[in-house]
């Protein structure tokens, strides 16, 4: 999604909750029933709290006419189905093209069951609140297959497919901490901003959806061509002339899956998560022993988080299944005090220490010294003391599990080291506290990162090289090697690549 220069939005923040039935400035609707984490596919080219009552659902004569097929209240097909109000432009081409690809991929939905059950019926409630059309909904399954995960080739990441410049403008908070982008709850608040602003702008959803996908220029400039065109006559990139269809036939299957010869996975229309305040910066491993859980099962719910902690900058919530007690999980986390919340190790400032070192020496950064110490500046004095954040592990000294030790020899360099263990050249630095202009010493001892980490996820990208492209430049970009490069795509670094040319990369989100 690529939505440059678009006028900024006033961002309405929904926390969603036990609670919580509306959202505000919006009436509520209580039969938009709840809420309901998951694999890696290509994207497509629970517990009953009783929050919301049944509602009768009055169904068409042709499904009502199936008696073989009886209406489960609770079915999320059947509120999607009722409450579809857009023109599904069934005869243009496009759209008969998008239906023929999900005939031919019968199983499609199906293989994206986890994400539907977990996240589907939490869209639809978001989409259904603001009085959106409900077909908006589905628009993540389009963006992302529903991959909290994905990213793209453009650097476009999160279920909601933002990019940076346009996740900061609609407040989506992206650090070295925490990726907004790929919280459900925060990149959908934003997606739902962006795309009521974009259908402020045009008053036609069509347009608003083209304008998410291949930004506000491109949609102004196809009207000035053809100022009284809709999105179906318009002069629109490729990719977008396909991104509105495929929407239109994913609600056409939805909508009466029996006319393509289709079924679909079951649904139900419940919540399958909340969340709770965590108050401040809290260590991942301190929660997930306070609360219970694993820490596998807690970043599979909180996907945003890229570290050993929660950023200091927030937001201070954390998402949390709803086969767990939610109440008692908040009343566990409130009771850890601020002072065991992170663990701690106090130092003395030395002559010449800056807080940017400090902070690379300790595996983190200058705001969380700022915040931990009660400073507004940066300012240090040799004989102060410090208070360090730390992970709770004493950070490596030698080789070690799945580190390993490197003796420099004449002539090398950090670029040339981290090239042949494949590592990241920040990580080597950091880790072994090295600046980029710092001399390396022939028979000196640097450790090795295993360059991946445990929490690493890692995404197939398929990209295509760009004019004034190179290797170094596109390793730069997502934050991988140029010989992981050439090694995945059977390349000789000695050749020029060529405009046009495809490359397959495996990229770790987590660090790009």
């Amino acid at each position: 999604m690529d939505t440059t220069k678009l006028i900024p939005a006033l961002t309405l923040v929904t926390i969603v909750c036990v609670s919580c039935t509306s959202t505000p400035g919006h009436t509520p609707r209580n039969d938009v029933a709840s809420i309901a984490v998951a694999d890696l596919l290509t994207p497509f080219p629970p517990v009953d709290l009783g929050l919301f009552p049944d509602q009768p659902i009055t169904l068409s004569p042709q499904v009502a006419s199936k008696p073989d097929k009886p209406l489960v209240v609770r079915d999320l097909w059947a509120h999607l189905r009722r409450d579809m109000h857009l023109e599904l432009h069934l005869g243009q081409k496009r759209v008969q093209q998008e239906l023929a690809w999900l005939k031919r991929h019968p199983n499609y939905l199906h293989q994206l069951s986890g994400r539907l059950k977990t996240y589907l019926p939490y869209l639809y409630r978001e989409v259904a609140l603001r009085d959106m059309p409900v077909e908006l909904a589905l628009l993540p399954i389009v963006e992302s297959a529903l991959d909290v995960y994905a990213f793209s080739h453009g650097g476009a990441a999160g279920p909601w497919q933002f990019i940076r410049g346009t996740a900061r403008q609609y407040e989506l908070v992206l650090d070295e901490w925490y990726d907004g982008r790929r919280d459900i709850v925060a990149s959908t608040d934003a997606a739902l901003n962006l795309l009521t602003d974009l259908h402020a702008r045009y008053d036609d959803w069509y347009l608003a959806l083209a304008g998410y996908n291949a930004g506000q220029g491109n949609v102004n400039r196809a009207l000035r061509r053809n100022p009284n065109a809709d999105f179906f006559q318009l002069r629109l990139p490729r990719e977008t002339r396909a991104y509105v269809p495929r929407l239109l036939a994913l609600a056409a299957v939805i909508k009466d899956p029996d006319a393509y010869d289709l079924t679909l996975p079951e649904v139900t229309n419940e919540l399958t998560f909340a969340q709770i305040d965590t108050h401040g910066q809290f260590q991942i491993n301190t929660l997930v022993e306070t609360l219970g859980m694993s820490e596998e099962s807690f970043r599979q719910w909180n996907p945003g988080f890229n570290r050993w902690a929660t950023s200091p900058r927030g937001p201070h919530r954390i998402i949390l299944p709803l086969t767990m007690d939610i109440q008692s999980a908040q009343a566990a986390v409130d009771a850890v005090p601020p002072s065991r919340r992170v663990d701690w190790e106090e130092i003395t400032v030395r002559s010449g220490d800056t807080l940017s070192q400090i902070a690379r020496r300790f595996n983190t950064d200058i705001k969380s010294l700022q915040i931990a110490n009660g400073m507004s500046g940066s300012r240090l004095h040799a004989g102060h003391k410090l208070l360090i954040p730390t992970s709770g592990s004493p950070r490596p000294i030698s080789g070690s599990g799945n580190n390993s030790v490197h003796t420099v020899a004449a002539g090398e360099s950090l670029w040339a080291i981290s090239r042949q263990y494949q590592v990241n050249l920040r990580k080597l630095m950091r880790l072994n506290e090295i600046g980029p202009k710092d001399p390396l010493a022939v028979g000196a001892r640097l450790v090795i990162p295993d360059g991946r980490g445990k929490n690493a996820v890692v995404r197939k990208v398929r990209y295509k090289v760009r004019r004034g492209d190179s290797l170094a430049r596109i390793a730069s970009k997502f934050n991988v090697t140029v010989a992981q490069i050439a090694n995945w795509n059977n390349l000789d670094v000695r050749r020029y690549l060529q405009p046009g040319q495809g490359l397959l990369l495996y990229v770790d989100v987590l660090s790009s």
